[in-house]
């Protein structure tokens, strides 16, 4: 499951100690028809789907090249802690699954859940990457979920958290990231965004979503929130930092209470791991969200790290069984992702234009590499199909996409960045522009 990074590595001084906002506000209109939205949602307060759910369980989102190793330690960790409860690993389509990485989940008990065919039964209007969270959360079969993302390493069995006194009182445990608005150097969570959503603003910590514990029974309107406004990221995301901040501002728009880890993050490395703790403090998660565990290279050694050794060999026992696959053009291409390919292999060159920067021209070469133009940010790119059968084109950093893509009307691809400024962003031939 390919996310964009919470923070890249490397990237840091780009931003640091800065307030990150949007670069430019969306219309009257567009705010005010957005605004209407959640206030259907919050009248119509739909009932719990009864029956429909059942048991406790754990979700993580996995597929792809990226996160598949990530999530085979993360399970393997799971289960060498003696965690029994069922897990479900979530992928994005064919491009992030295929029959082996199946069959290896299997072996560690684990239900892998293509979001694609699930969505064709619960409609979700966007599934790029941070939005699969929490429509894992709410269409999972368990009413009761311990999320964890995959690149999270549990130091002790997590399953105690069901039975905490501050779950049974809420229904919703969060923990909290590193910021808390202005004076923390970085306020991921816009003053904007309160008033967009219609919630009196708060200072208090934002919450770092690498792991949530709802019970959806109990939580089903802000879980109901949080999906819509995950469902319009290309508005939302453009006023706070992905996913995490949606369930932040759907609790409190719902008037839900939730339960906050009252210790602080503690980082290792060069800000390449969150630390997150227990109820009393204790260490329980480590998310790796900088240098991730991959097949292809070594990992960081990070001083503190618990774990480290059980987690290599579990990062070996992967190596020795399966590799990322090559798509093989034709053969792994589906008939819309050729056809978008060969129309952006034919044009190649593109003005690339972002929201308040002068454009610039990017080469999308044949082998899926960008050539001129190429930059931090701008590493790489890739076709996929969506779960409407419609192709989406991804410009990669390093490690994950920088924005996704859709083609619009005049022939142009449309989108936001998910990282830093979160500015829109429009590729369009640069042979029709000359």
């Amino acid at each position: 499951m390919d996310l964009g990074p919470r923070r890249e590595q490397g990237a840091a001084s780009h931003f640091a100690m800065r307030m990150i906002f949007p670069r430019t506000e969306s219309g009257p209109d567009e705010i005010a028809r957005h605004q209407a939205m959640l206030d259907e949602i919050v009248a119509t307060n739909s009932p719990y789907p009864e029956k429909r759910f059942s048991g406790r369980g754990i979700v993580i989102c996995g597929g792809g090249e990226t996160y598949f190793a990530c999530a085979w330690v993360c399970i393997g960790m799971l289960r060498r802690l003696g965690c029994v409860l069922p897990i479900e690993l979530w992928y994005r389509g064919r491009a992030e699954m295929n029959l082996q990485m199946m069959e290896l989940m299997d072996t560690r008990g684990v239900v892998c859940i293509d979001a694609y065919e699930r969505a064709r039964q619960n409609p979700m209007r966007r599934l790029d990457s941070w939005e699969l969270k929490s429509f894992a959360v709410a269409y999972s079969e368990f009413e009761e979920v311990l999320y964890i993302d995959a690149d999270n390493v549990p130091v002790q069995d997590p399953t105690f958290l069901f039975s905490g006194p501050e779950y049974l009182a809420t229904g919703a445990v969060f923990w909290p990231d590193r910021y808390i608005g202005p004076g923390s150097g970085v306020e991921w969570l816009s003053r904007r965004a309160w008033e967009i959503c219609r919630v009196p603003y708060r200072l208090e910590p934002e919450i770092e979503a690498g792991q949530l514990l709802i019970n959806k029974r109990r939580c089903w309107l802000p879980l109901l929130l949080t999906l819509h406004m995950n469902a319009h990221s290309d508005f939302y995301y453009g006023y706070f930092y992905g996913d995490k901040d949606t369930f932040h501002l759907a609790w409190r728009r719902a008037e839900s209470p939730f339960a906050l880890v009252p210790h602080p993050v503690t980082n290792l490395g060069n800000s390449d791991v969150i630390v997150q703790h227990d109820f009393d403090g204790t260490v329980l998660f480590q998310h790796r969200n900088g240098d991730k565990w991959s097949v292809g290279r070594e990992p960081k050694q990070i001083r503190g790290f618990i774990y480290e050794a059980a987690c290599l060999e579990l990062l070996a026992d992967l190596r020795a069984q399966w590799q990322p696959p090559v798509r093989q053009l034709p053969a792994e291409f589906t008939r819309i992702e050729m056809a978008a390919y060969e129309e952006l292999c034919s044009l190649r060159l593109f003005n690339y234009v972002l929201e308040g920067k002068e454009s610039r021209v990017l080469e999308l070469q044949p082998d899926f590499t960008i050539g001129r133009g190429a930059a931090l940010m701008e590493v790489a790119w890739t076709i996929e199909e969506d779960k409407d059968g419609e192709p989406v084109l991804a410009i990669r950093n390093a490690n994950a996409p920088t924005c996704f893509l859709r083609k619009t009307t005049d022939g142009s691809w449309t989108g936001r960045w998910l990282v830093y400024d979160r500015m829109r962003v429009r590729l369009c031939s640069a042979a029709i522009n000359r």
